[in-house]
């Protein structure tokens, strides 16, 4: 039996939890934790589908779980905890996507613009140059945009926050933006 600080295997979820809560002592999370790390890795591999992930996953819930806790007012701490590794979970994988969409779109920038017969090394070095050039010759609204989705990954709401342009506009200066990107690309 463990017992540190008082905790034992007998004091329950709803006790640690409030306990952690009131007082920010991380051993009534890690306990409460331990008690739900086999969920958190299931979950996780299930949705992640590499043990690598999952575990690493694991760990981070941790962190997560230490911010989200003590603003939450949680009924059902094993659905609460799925619920949160799931959603941790599915915006690594939109997070994955969305830089498999961007390393797409700069490959077929460079495969467009340049013979395959070509030094890949050169014509990266190259293609880097040319696409700093075309990324500095936007208008400002569009640079902006186009260097906090593109390169800080901020989304749409982000980009608003931090610019102050409405939504509708960052939606423009994204969609001008990268079309003007590609047309400086191709030149």
């Amino acid at each position: 039996m463990r017992i540190l600080k008082g905790i034992s295997s007998k004091t329950s979820d709803r006790e640690l939890l409030d306990k952690f809560s009131n007082t920010g002592d991380m051993e009534y999370l890690a306990e409460l934790f331990s008690r739900y790390a086999h969920l958190i890795f299931a979950v996780s591999l299930k949705y992640l589908k590499s043990k690598e992930d999952a575990e690493d996953m694991s760990i981070r819930l941790f962190e997560v779980l230490s911010v989200k806790i003590p603003n939450q007012d949680i009924i059902n701490i094993g659905g609460w905890i799925h619920t949160v590794t799931r959603n941790e979970c599915l915006m690594q994988i939109r997070s994955k996507s969305r830089e498999k969409q961007r390393e797409l779109i700069f490959a077929e920038s460079v495969e467009n613009d340049y013979p395959e017969h070509h030094n890949i090394e050169t014509d990266n070095e190259e293609s880097l140059r040319k696409l700093e050039d075309c990324i500095n010759s936007l208008v400002k609204e569009q640079k902006k945009c186009i260097e906090l989705f593109y390169m800080q990954e901020k989304c749409y709401k982000e980009i608003a926050n931090l610019t102050g342009y409405e939504l509708k506009k960052v939606k423009s200066y994204l969609q001008n933006g990268k079309r003007n990107l590609v047309n400086c690309m191709n030149k």
